[in-house]
């Protein structure tokens, strides 16, 4: 009798970790995956209401009309879109976000990318496909902006990814 309740225990036992390991995984997958969709950049607030106002503006456009999906979009599309002119525009995003433009632009993109690559249909996708698809002109910008903003190439990301899924089923 004694000798089943050693073997309940250890099992028991075995099952809380293995549910203590998964849980950990799963919450650092789930903070890692939240860190590059949802970081955004804070808005300074030593700037005046202007550029405070232009910068929740330029952020609202991004989000709701997915501009940065554009491959052409340039600042001065975006003043114009926003009714400012480049200078003001441009000025705003280096003193509230502490980045130019293009960093700023690049940042949306690359999160849009991580998205896709998180959906399963984005496995029947080229990688350069889902960098033209998230508004880069070309290959090597994209890469170079995902490994910026990832700190690691799209193939490391995409294997991270998929090893968390697969160790992490939803």
């Amino acid at each position: 009798m004694s000798a089943v309740i050693i073997i309940e225990s250890i099992i028991i036992a075995v099952l809380a970790i293995t549910l203590a390991v998964f849980i950990v995984l799963f919450i650092r997958r789930d903070r890692a995956l939240r860190k590059y969709l949802f970081h955004t950049q804070p808005i300074a607030y030593n700037n005046n209401d202007a550029d405070v106002k232009l910068i929740m503006a330029l952020k609202s456009k991004m989000a709701d009309e997915r501009l940065f999906t554009d491959s052409t979009l340039t600042l001065d599309k975006v003043a114009k879109l926003l009714g400012t002119n480049r200078s003001t525009l441009s000025k705003a995003i280096n003193s509230g976000l502490g980045v130019n433009f293009s960093t700023f632009l690049n940042s949306y993109r690359i999160k849009e990318a991580i998205r896709l690559l998180g959906e399963n249909s984005a496995q029947s996708y080229k990688m350069e496909s889902i960098g033209q698809m998230c508004g880069f002109n070309s290959r090597q910008a994209f890469h170079r902006a995902f490994k910026n903003e990832t700190g690691m190439n799209m193939r490391q990301y995409a294997k991270k990814v998929s090893a968390s899924n697969s160790a992490n089923p939803a």
